[in-house]
């Protein structure tokens, strides 16, 4: 790398040059916790930090970030604004340690006796999201997975009795349910049976490293070198043709993959008979307030329940019937590296109750978030919770949420500190494969070209 200026040493060098440029514009700072978080529900969040402050008598100064979070937050970063801690998503997580905006907790960790027996809860994926190099950075707000959604009646009505478990038998099933000209609840018949999310987003794509994953295939090596298109048995490529093929000559899977935004709204409206969607989406569409296909269900029954199993999870359909495997992600608190000191064991004080327990010793803020919006969580232990059990029992399987908990994967690129630069490039290129402007192997050899590029750059 002599002669030339990395990426790594430009940001970090960019960011000490904004501080200068910063430093000293900025108001006298809260005598509260500074926390910041993107505008997620922030009237529970205030919420939460009222039971935070009767609890322990700390004040919690609480700024929700509404618009684009990354570049705000980055921008206050470069400005030197005191925060104490923060939301971070896995995605921005090795820009912001690379940036040297966020400050590691492993001592904070060590020296607290009751975070052991948290850390041993958690999930390996979760635990993996929050370390950077060996240090700890985070601990949970929340997490969660996609699975496979599929309508239990449209199936019936097609003469199956359960989801494919293979992406041919997957075929054959949607291609029967579109000849048997199966109707939505408003009485259309479906042209698409199968739903998928391959809009450009941010937080996008999440679809394709899902089928990746169900199916076992590995991306990158150990030192995050692309191995597609030649992974093995050419998965990676099988994977996006079957794709190809089933917008383009099956005419099974919607052409509005490409551009429709939340797959839950076409499920619960019984447009589709499959799709992949967040496991905590499962509550939603299952719920009669959401969903046509659950009040149409509820109806049939006569009943007056709130939520109908009609809309059932099973694994991701896989190349073979012996693979398993998932998409996960994991949304974290972290301090960050302007946290006073004088604030220090406050804020860490505010991270335990966020992202662990509360002085009572119960993951309250976990437990919450799951009771009233049904956001999933990083501690193995809630899963045989007795109100977690009865509240998932209205709407899905415990079971099968704690099976398909042990086949989770992050993103195997994600702590790259060019993973922003590769999620936007990839994205474009994935859907020209599905529009068929380019063959699935000539497509992923151009992504796979441009992560050694991205990784060269970094250094």
């Amino acid at each position: 790398m002599t002669g030339r200026m990395t990426r790594r040493t430009f940001l970090k060098t960019s960011t000490a040059a904004g501080i200068g440029l910063l430093a000293g514009c900025q108001p006298p700072p809260s005598p509260g916790i500074l926390f910041k978080g993107w505008a997620y529900e922030p009237a529970l969040v205030r919420e939460n930090l009222d039971y935070f402050e009767q609890q322990t008598g700390l004040s919690v100064d609480y700024n929700a970030i509404s618009g684009n979070y990354h570049d705000k937050m980055i921008a206050m970063f470069i400005g030197e604004t005191p925060i104490e801690c923060c939301y971070v998503r896995d995605d921005d997580f090795a820009e912001w340690v690379e940036a040297g905006w966020l400050r590691p907790c492993d001592d904070l960790l060590a020296d607290d006796p009751d975070m052991k027996d948290t850390t041993d809860d958690l999930f390996n994926y979760n635990l993996e999201a929050m370390i950077y190099n060996g240090r700890r950075y985070g601990l949970p707000y929340y997490t969660d997975f996609n699975i496979w959604v599929y309508n239990e009646r449209m199936l019936e009505a097609a003469g199956f009795n359960q989801s494919a478990r293979t992406l041919d038998e997957l075929t054959e099933q949607a291609i029967k349910i579109k000849e048997a000209r199966i109707r939505t609840p408003d009485g259309q018949p479906i042209n698409y049976p199968i739903m998928l999310n391959f809009r450009q987003s941010v937080l996008g794509f999440s679809d394709w490293w899902t089928l990746n994953y169900a199916s076992e295939v590995h991306l990158f090596d150990d030192m995050l070198n692309p191995i597609f298109p030649d992974d093995e048995d050419r998965r990676s490529e099988r994977i996006l043709q079957w794709i190809v093929d089933g917008m383009h000559k099956h005419r099974i899977i919607s052409p509005s993959s490409l551009t429709m935004g939340l797959i839950r709204e076409n499920i619960a409206a019984g447009r589709q008979a499959f799709g992949i969607i967040n496991k905590y989406d499962l509550e939603w569409v299952n719920n009669r307030t959401n969903s046509a296909v659950a009040e149409a269900e509820l109806q049939r029954m006569d009943s007056q329940a709130q939520h109908v199993k009609i809309l059932k999870m099973t694994s991701i359909p896989s190349m073979a019937p012996d693979q398993s495997g998932t998409l996960g992600w994991t949304r974290m608190y972290c301090l960050t590296s302007r946290c006073r000191e004088d604030k220090m064991q406050d804020a860490w004080h505010l991270m335990k109750f966020l992202g662990a327990k509360d002085t009572a010793g119960e993951y309250y803020t976990a437990l919450r978030w799951f009771r009233l919006r049904g956001l999933g969580f990083a501690y193995q232990s809630l899963l045989n919770h007795p109100e977690i059990i009865a509240q998932t029992d209205q709407w899905g399987d415990i079971d099968l949420i704690r099976a398909q908990s042990k086949y989770v994967r992050t993103r195997e690129n994600i702590k790259a500190p060019w993973f922003p630069d590769f999620n936007i490039y990839y994205q474009p290129e994935i859907q020209k494969i599905l529009l068929k402007e380019q063959s699935p192997r000539d497509g992923l050899a151009r992504i796979a070209q441009r992560c050694r590029k991205l990784k060269s750059e970094w250094g």
